[in-house]
């Protein structure tokens, strides 16, 4: 990479993803977060590419399971009685 430089060829390093997330200057800019998922556990995630003025926006959770916020969803967001998601699940149409 000095070399190109060197040489007035615009390069960067090409890093291997446990490089890039050991590289000092990428941790320190927040590129990325390392959360505890529950059936992988350790899990490298990219943080959003943009910074914001007034918003910062961070991962503080890892990716859902499949079915994970189903209760949540169904009950809270779309009103739906605990008897109805019983008759979801009895139907096989929930993991």
């Amino acid at each position: 990479m000095r070399c190109m430089q060197g040489a007035g060829v615009p390069a960067g390093v090409v890093q291997s993803g446990e490089g890039l997330v050991k590289d000092a200057q990428l941790n320190h800019r927040g590129t990325h977060v390392i959360l505890n998922h529950p059936e992988v556990g350790e899990h490298i995630y990219a943080q959003p590419p943009y910074r914001l003025s007034k918003t910062h926006p961070e991962l503080t959770m890892p990716a859902p399971c499949i079915g994970q916020h189903n209760e949540y969803v169904l009950k809270e967001i779309l009103g739906m009685s605990d008897d109805e998601v019983a008759d979801l699940i009895i139907e096989g149409a929930l993991e």
